[in-house]
């Protein structure tokens, strides 16, 4: 996270942070930025690319509307007067065709998680953002012909609480609702996809191990799903395998099996450089332990680990469906994100120390 959006990095600390980013996805890993609406300056964001290609990695942007501070949410977009949303659409893909990629294929999520309120403007609009996809999908699509289009992650976790708000204040709704009612409103709003983006993290949430995974949904005050369609047995929505239900979902309006990308997923450790950072809320696991759950959800543990489960889950990298995994994060503001990070950063951005799960993937050992 060189930008989240809300708070940035000064660009002289780039290359160090992507050294690390490369050190711990290795040649041609993957990895993702938000870029902003309001921050669509070729000219800006060419050195993050510039540094991809110096240092063969794979960037995937992910594409974020503006940030209302006050609100404390993230805008939804402004639709035209004929609610088509081309003219944001056009300004995308201005910006995405004038860059210089580092590799032919030019991976671009479209949004962020938008079953929740606070990603559009406290309310979930399924119509809204399935049209808002479609737009942007085809303006992209006919800019670049590498252009290589994803969905916004959902969060699986997320609640559905009908005509009321939850405590914070906003509106939420569960995934499967969000999907049914965007493909009620475009049925060939999939089709447009070149990947699918999803956010699966493990149980807890953030802080269970790869193999406790459950399907669940959480319905409360008075929501309902009429088109809710039960998976089969062992397809689980929460946990490290989370996509498997999407897919499975996805199949049920038609879709022929896209590739997965995890974009989002880890979890929370104990350690913080900062000790009031806001990522916590919750009995924490340490960063070794940590280490050791993504090197079980990755590799498997073929009784590497004789105190852990051997089954459960299906390890990423032996996934077929499995093309690309970035975690959350890397090298967030501490303030925000000191039990998310891989690296332990001091308010500067200045590297102190890295965490066990940026070592298990940088050295392929885990150091105490």
């Amino acid at each position: 996270m060189l930008d989240d959006g809300r708070n940035a990095w000064p660009m002289d600390l780039w290359p160090l942070h992507l050294r690390y980013a490369q050190e711990a996805v290795g040649e041609w890993g993957y990895v993702t930025e938000l870029i902003r609406l309001d921050d669509l300056d070729p000219t800006h964001w060419q050195p993050f690319l510039d540094l991809c290609a110096e240092l063969d990695l794979k960037p995937i942007l992910r594409l974020a509307t503006t940030y209302d501070q006050e609100a404390g949410w993230w805008i939804a977009p402004q639709p035209d007067k004929d609610g088509t949303y081309q003219t944001v659409a056009a300004r995308y893909a201005s910006f995405v065709v004038a860059l210089q990629w580092p590799t032919p294929k030019h991976y671009v999520i479209v949004g962020n998680e938008p079953n929740h309120g606070n990603e559009w403007s406290g309310r979930p609009d399924p119509a809204a953002y399935a049209r808002f996809l479609i737009d942007v999908a085809r303006a992209l699509h006919v800019a670049d012909p590498g252009a290589r289009i994803l969905n916004a992650g959902f969060d699986p976790y997320t609640p559905n609480t009908g005509s009321l708000t939850f405590v914070d204040g906003l509106y939420y709704m569960d995934e499967e609702t969000f999907l049914d009612q965007m493909y009620a409103a475009y049925p060939d709003v999939f089709s447009h996809l070149d990947a699918w983006a999803s956010h699966s993290y493990p149980m807890g949430p953030l802080t269970q191990g790869p193999w406790q995974q459950s399907y669940q949904v959480d319905l409360i005050n008075d929501a309902v799903n009429p088109d809710h369609v039960e998976p089969p047995p062992g397809i689980h929505n929460r946990g490290v395998n989370g996509y498997e239900w999407e897919l499975f979902k996805l199949s049920t309006y038609g879709v022929p099996p896209l590739p997965a990308m995890i974009t989002e997923t880890g979890w929370r450790h104990a350690e913080s450089t900062d000790p009031a950072t806001t990522d916590n809320g919750r009995t924490l696991p340490n960063a070794i332990t940590v280490a050791q759950y993504l090197d079980l959800a990755l590799y498997g543990n073929g009784d590497r680990y004789a105190e852990l489960p051997d089954d459960g889950w299906t390890p990423w990298i032996t996934d077929p469906r499995v093309v690309a995994v970035t975690p959350f994060a890397l090298d967030g503001f501490p303030s925000e994100w000191g039990h998310t990070n891989w690296l332990a950063l001091d308010s500067s951005g200045r590297i102190l120390h890295t965490y066990a799960p940026f070592d298990l993937l940088a050295t392929g050992s885990i150091r105490p």
